[in-house]
Formats: structure tokens, sequence, C-alpha cells
């Protein structure tokens, strides 16, 4: 591989956003998120867990509470409303008001027929869950203070909340509180408060509150069975293990606790005892959920932790958006960073032509000119960016948002930026889920789902315009919620690929009608791919699913070529057990034989012609190959080895070419995320 320059690009500056609930589906081994934003996300975890799909949020909605029924995910909030969101569309499917204000949770029975929710004004709803609707079944006896949390119990006949002081447990049939727990107060004028509930296998009540003690009640007689005090502050999340016998809780006091159910041998009861403790978090932990032996943890820094004991593991994925974060415009030397509700585009810096300082191994090169930026594009009204676009010369720039659609036409002249909306567009759209331009910049798609078909829409790019070409439905292929999408580098092919591991290619040729395009699937794998890429002399497709695996397809040949049959399936086993997937494809301009990919911390190089490795080796890092300030050289000399890591980063988000010979990668800084959060929970320490 031959050397090549970084430019290192840590001025994208994203503001962490808090998670504020969790909530995971067993069967499809989905996890719900809700950020503070009220943005949701959905997280495939059933292997290494990535961002699937995000539902925008908005400023006049509030996600408090958020749950999967079966496959359908609900959410409720202080705007006093049960959301059902529609899944294919990524948007709200309807909304039902509750009765007493703002509502701070719910939950739903064993058998998933009804759901309760617990409001501000102490009004218990119940709802019907019918298979397309929720219809309003009744309201239970009003109680003297907010609901703050509520859950079934495992027969379905009783529901347990908790309030200021109090827990009370409800006949479902009569709709009476049949028990009021009274918890103990250690100010007089200060209110304990319930913040979370769990429920064991036998029914007993687990509650966490203010004063930081887990206690344990039950039900039937209405009285305390045991109580730890096992934070310094505010409990804010309880969670049961699968098999019911370990309570995780953590709060305001971040250390997660743990407790283990034994039985005494002396009276054959059973108690619970604390167990392991751990520091996952440094500010507040908001949520927490255990599935499949890992316990899913997030709060106020908005990392979302996936640990496990034992073993003990520990890994946690950023507050990121989710890809694309950036796009390079290699004709203008500029690159287009993404944020929430704006976009940003700067000019990148020109390396000096004197010969670069050696620093350790790597050489750190100056720079003629620093990156300059040219604009800030934001949303109207504030929205949160769906999706967006920007061709290879910067002067055409498009995104969209729930509501509308925005193409500029953008140049410098004269030092002055100069941005104009263009409406002499074909574009009749209000929403697009999927849009980009082609490689030469003369084709522009989209890609949008109705929630009966999806349609790919094509436009011819002009100086000042967009014109319609033809749509095409995705029905036959069984392409319905697009995830990836990318343009083969001679522009002839399209490539989909969707949420449930379906992948499709499509033949568009040069003179393109509707009718003349031509479809052929790819073999389904088990696993949804999290990156793919063509390459440009070849037209192979390499893809990379959520399990780490990888294939090479040659499109033309509609086959897998033989490398990808004889060399990917040797992979190392340090590959597989890699806990961050794949995010991006690229190849050496200079060496069809190089493939680059990377994830959250390292770049990958693939070489086709080197040697292959034992599955029990360990993947070779490269020594000399160390990026410096501003740019370096990513390799010098050719490697022997077939597979290699060649950098570490923190959080990389985005690498690409901008010419045959510089690379740009995108960086976010870990202690910039910390900057913008909160103070944490001051502790004495011994001897401070």
């Amino acid at each position: 591989m031959a050397p090549y320059r970084i430019h290192n690009i840590r001025f994208y500056n994203l503001e962490p956003k808090s998670v504020t609930c969790l909530s995971h589906e067993p069967k499809t081994e989905k996890l719900a998120l809700a950020r503070s934003d009220n943005t949701i996300e959905i997280w495939n975890v059933r292997c290494a867990p990535f961002v699937e799909c995000t539902i925008a949020g908005h400023a006049e909605n509030s996600v408090e509470s958020i749950l999967w029924i079966g496959t359908r995910l609900f959410s409720t909030g202080l705007d006093g409303a049960v959301v059902e969101y529609d899944l294919t569309t990524l948007g709200i499917k309807y909304e039902i008001t509750v009765i007493g204000g703002a509502a701070w949770c719910m939950d739903v029975n064993h058998e998933n027929t009804y759901l309760a929710v617990g409001t501000e004004d102490g009004y218990i709803n119940i709802f019907s869950v019918q298979q397309d609707k929720l219809i309003h079944n009744r309201i239970f006896d009003k109680q003297i203070g907010r609901i703050l949390c509520i859950k079934w119990d495992n027969t379905g006949e009783m529901i347990y909340t908790g309030s200021p002081d109090t827990i009370r447990v409800w006949n479902v049939v009569s709709g009476h509180a049949i028990h009021k727990m009274v918890t103990t107060r250690t100010k007089v004028r200060k209110a304990t408060i319930i913040w979370c509930l769990a429920v064991t296998d036998d029914n007993v009540i687990i509650s966490g509150d203010s004063q930081g003690f887990l206690c344990f009640w039950d039900p039937h007689m209405g009285v305390l069975i045991e109580s730890h005090e096992s934070h310094t502050a505010d409990i804010l999340s309880v969670t049961l293990s699968y098999e019911k016998n370990m309570v995780y809780c953590a709060g305001v006091d971040p250390v997660v606790r743990s407790f283990s159910k034994v039985v005494l041998k002396s009276s054959g009861k059973s108690q619970w005892v604390k167990g392991i403790e751990r520091r996952l978090h440094i500010h507040d932990v908001r949520a927490l959920v255990e599935a499949n032996g890992k316990l899913y943890s997030a709060g106020v820094d908005g990392y979302l932790a996936v640990s496990s004991y034992p073993p003990k593991n520990l890994v946690k994925y950023p507050p990121l958006l989710q890809s694309p974060y950036a796009t390079i415009c290699p004709k203008s030397r500029c690159i287009l960073l993404r944020y929430t509700n704006y976009l940003e585009l700067w000019r990148l810096g020109t390396i000096t032509k004197d010969p670069p300082e050696l620093i350790g191994n790597s050489m750190l090169h100056q720079l003629d000119e620093e990156p300059i930026k040219l604009l800030q594009l934001k949303t109207k009204g504030d929205e949160s960016i769906i999706s967006y676009a920007i061709n290879k010369n910067s002067k055409t720039i498009a995104y969209s948002t729930d509501t509308h659609i925005r193409v500029f036409n953008f140049d410098v002249v004269e030092g002055d930026a100069q941005l104009t909306l263009r409406n002499d567009t074909d574009l009749s759209m209000n929403r697009i889920q999927k849009m980009l331009f082609s490689t030469n910049g003369k084709l522009f798609a989209t890609i949008n789902n109705d929630g009966k078909e999806n349609t790919v829409t094509l436009f011819k790019v002009y100086k000042l315009s967009l014109n319609l070409i033809g749509s095409f439905q995705t029905t036959k292929e069984s392409i319905r919620n697009v995830s990836l999408v990318c343009f083969s580098p001679d522009n002839r092919y399209l490539v989909l690929a969707d949420r449930e591991s379906i992948i499709a290619t499509y033949f568009i040729g040069e003179g393109i009608t509707p009718e003349s395009i031509k479809a052929w699937k790819l073999p389904k794998y088990s696993c949804p791919p999290t990156a793919m890429a063509v390459q440009k002399d070849t037209l192979n497709l390499v893809i990379v699913y959520s399990d780490h695996k990888i294939v090479e397809y040659n499109i033309p040949n509609r086959q897998y070529t033989e490398f990808s049959k004889n060399f990917l399936s040797r992979l190392p086993k340090q590959w597989w057990a890699r806990p961050f997937p794949v995010t991006n494809i690229l190849f050496d301009p200079s060496n069809e034989n190089i493939i680059i990919m990377q994830d959250d911390s390292s770049i990958y190089v693939i070489n086709k012609t080197g040697e292959v490795p034992e599955k029990e080796a360990k993947i070779p890092k490269r020594e000399n190959g160390e990026v410096t300030e501003d740019s370096n050289s990513l390799s010098s000399s050719q490697s022997q080895f077939a597979f290699q890591i060649v950098k570490k980063y923190k959080h990389l988000v985005y690498l690409n070419w901008l010419n045959n010979e510089e690379l740009v990668a995108i960086e976010v800084n870990p202690t910039s995320l910390s900057e913008k959060l909160p103070p944490t929970l001051k502790q004495k320490v011994f001897g401070i």
C-alpha cells in the first residue's frame, strides 16, 4: 500500500444528548433508546450493536417512557398522549390523549392486551391494545400526587404504582387501591420520591427512591420485607435479570449495584444479598435493561454502555448521530458536516511544499491554509435533519426534514459565500428518507417509503435545476426499509440494502427510463449489513454485516468472487469478537487489491495478495503509520499481512479520499463531549 497523507478533522463539535429511557424487544433483539431532544434510536443488538434507524424528535413532543408491545413501539410523555410509531416511515402512526394531564410512565401486562399509563394528576389510564390501534378502556380512582412509575404484576390482576412517599397496590377489576405503603422520610419536610419499580416472579415489589434505598415490598400484606441503603443519592432505575434472580440499580449516584436472590438454609426463606458494583458511567444513570446476559445502561452522558459479568466486560457506544455524519466534495476540497438541525460546509486546508517534520514515527505536515467554515445552513423551525446530500463540487446542497425539503445552489464569488434556494426543481415530495448524488454528480436519487411501498426516484442534475427522470418501486425485490444505499463509480448500478438483510442491485444504465431498469437480489444473510461500497475498476461490491462477516460480490458477473470464498471465511477470531460494527468501506485508488474499513476506534486494511493469517493469530498493528495532528503517511511499505490495523482512534466517524494522495478522517474527541455535560454528583473521598 502506497504512502498517503491524512487530514485529521477535530472541529466536528457534536453536543451529546442525554438518554431518558430504554426498552428491549427480545424476539427481534431491538433496543429502543429515547434522548432528551425526543429523538428515538432503534438499535439492533443481535450482534455488534448499531443504530438501525432514527425517529426524529420534535420540540412539541415529549418522551418520558418508551415501550415495546410485541414489535410495535409506543411512547408517552408530558404532552399527555400515548404515541405509536410507524417503524417503516419512521414517523408517528397515531396518538391518543390520556386523562389526567402529563403522563410520566406506562407498562403493559404479560399478555400484551392492556396498557396502563400513570399521569401527573394521579390517574391510571387503561388502554385496550388492538391489532392496529389503542382503545381507551377506563380510568382508576384518582389518587393524591403524581404517578411517577407503574408496573403490572405477573397475573395481570394487580397494578403497582410509585408516587412521592407512597407505593400503591391497585385491583384491576375494581379500579380501587387495596394497599397504600408509606415510605420513611429522613427530613420531615422533604418527600421520599419513588422513582422506579420492578416486579419479581413471585410478585414482590422492588422500589428505588430519592433517599438511595432499594426496598422490597409484599403486595399481598402491604408491608416492607427488607430495605438496603445501596446508594448515596436518588435511585432512578431498577431492572431484573431474565431469570429474575438478580436486581440492578443505579441513579444520580452512578454506581451500578447488583443484588442476588439467595435461599437461607436455616429458614428456607429467600433474601436479597448485595453483589458486585461497577462504575460504568460518571454522570446520572437514568435507564437500565438486562437482556441475554448483558446489561444495557444509559443516562446523562449519552453513552450506551453494554456490560457483563462474568466475564467482566464493558463497551461504551458514544452519543453520535446515525451515519452518514459527513460528505466529502473532492472537486472543491470541501466537506459537509451534519448536525441535528443544521449543516456546516468547510473548505479544507492545503499542505505546504516544505518537507514534513518527523515526530516519533509520524510525519507532521504544516498547512499553507487553515480550514475555513464557508457556510452554516440551519433548518426551518430547527427541525431535525432526516437526510441530506451534496454534489462533488459543493454547488448543490439538499436536505430533508419531516415536513419539508430544501435544495440550494451554493458558490463562493470573490470571497463571498452565496446561497440561493432552488424553486424550479421537480421534487414534489414533502419528506425524503434517503438521498444521494452519483459519483460524477450528474444523477440525484431519493428513496422513500409511504408505508405501503418503497419508491426510488431519479433526477438529472443540471447547473441550476433537478429534472425528474422517473421512478420505480422495489416491491418485487421485497426491499421495504432501506438502510444503506450507494452508486457504483461508473453510475450504472444502484445498490440498496434494507433492515431485513435484503440487498438488491439495480442496473440503471445510461439512457435511464423506468422500463430499462433491471434488478436482482443477493443471497440473504441472517444479519443486517452495516456498510457496503463498490470498487471502481472491478465493480466488486464489498459488504460487511453486523456480525463482522465480509463478502465480495462482482456485480457484472452476479456472483461472489474467489477471494470472498477463499479468504474472508478464514478471518482471525479477534476480528469476529470486535464490539464495534464496520461503518464505512473504501478502496485504495492505486491498488485494487487493497480494501480499507473503519469502525469507531480503528482503521483496518485487507490486502488480497498478503499472507493469510491463522485464525488464532492476533491482527497485526502497523507501527510506522501513526496519524499526527494534521496529516501523515498511512503506510510506508507494502505489507506482507493480508489483514491488519493501521491506526487507532477514539471516536472515528468518517474516513474518505479527498484525492488520490490525501485522506480525510473525522474524529470526535471524548473530552469535547464530556465538557458539555452538567456537573457530576460530588462525593466525599477518604483523606480528601
